[in-house]
């Protein structure tokens, strides 16, 4: 089993086949290296320079006044099958969101889905949303979970003090009930904050039992709230250098 499964890094990472690797003009789409790109037609996607964490390249997404309950700018990828264990990780940036105050303001930035799940359950494995929350920002993590009459565990991790205002997000998720050792780890941290496999933030017990493993992933913003769609019109929320791994350790 191949430790990385995709680079799809909005840096061009993946574009030439290694990581590190750049092109001097940053693409005008992102597929490829991204399956699909879904936007509507109130919100907007852009490639723009710089990157994130000396990329040349990001993304920026946002949703545009007056904009209704579904919208999205988003990319997809659909590399990933019926992953029994799944890592993923992207940075991502929120200076531009200076509209959040308050924690019923929030829009989903990725979510990880599995083609089966329990009956009446959603596919999503994992979602991560942002929360407009003060003094802090913070980011909500849902975790598939039967156990739960929900049929998901929340973790919410606040957002460290961040002069950039860039954040790194990683995750471990293996498929199946949590015996013995919790099998959801999370790291979230300052863009320029060191991060170890041994260390994460944070780790949840789940048992994801009837869906079969990550198929697909989102990144960008969707799923918004009443309450983040009006405080964010026409604020750009950035996202970069996703990678996704079944195995190893991703870090910074």
């Amino acid at each position: 089993m191949n430790a990385k499964m995709k680079v799809l890094s909005l840096a061009l990472v993946g574009l030439c086949g290694y990581a590190g690797s750049a092109l001097a003009v940053c693409p005008t789409d992102p597929v490829p290296p991204w399956t699909s790109k879904n936007v509507s037609a109130d919100a907007t996607l852009a490639i723009t320079a710089p990157g994130l964490a000396t990329t040349a390249c990001k993304l920026d997404v946002s949703v545009i006044a007056g904009a209704i309950a579904n919208a999205r700018a988003l990319v997809t990828d659909d590399s990933p099958v019926d992953e029994p264990r799944y890592r993923a990780r992207f940075y991502f940036n929120i200076s531009a969101l200076t509209g959040l105050t308050t924690a019923n303001q929030q829009a989903s930035i990725f979510n990880a889905s599995a083609t089966t799940s329990p009956a009446a359950t959603s596919p999503a494995e994992v979602t991560i949303k942002l929360l407009g929350t003060t003094p802090a920002r913070a980011i909500r993590l849902l975790v598939a979970d039967v156990t739960q009459p929900s049929k998901f565990t929340t973790v919410t991790a606040v957002l460290p003090v961040s002069a950039s205002g860039s954040y790194y997000v990683e995750f471990d998720l293996t498929q199946g009930a949590s015996i013995p050792n919790p099998n959801f780890r999370y790291w979230v941290a300052d863009a320029a904050t060191a991060t170890s496999d041994a260390s994460p933030t944070g780790t949840a017990p789940v048992d994801t039992t009837g869906w079969t493993g990550v198929t697909t992933a989102n990144l960008g913003l969707f799923a918004t709230t009443p309450g983040f769609r009006t405080a964010a019109a026409g604020q750009v929320l950035s996202v970069d250098q996703f990678d996704s791994r079944r195995q190893t350790f991703i870090g910074q």
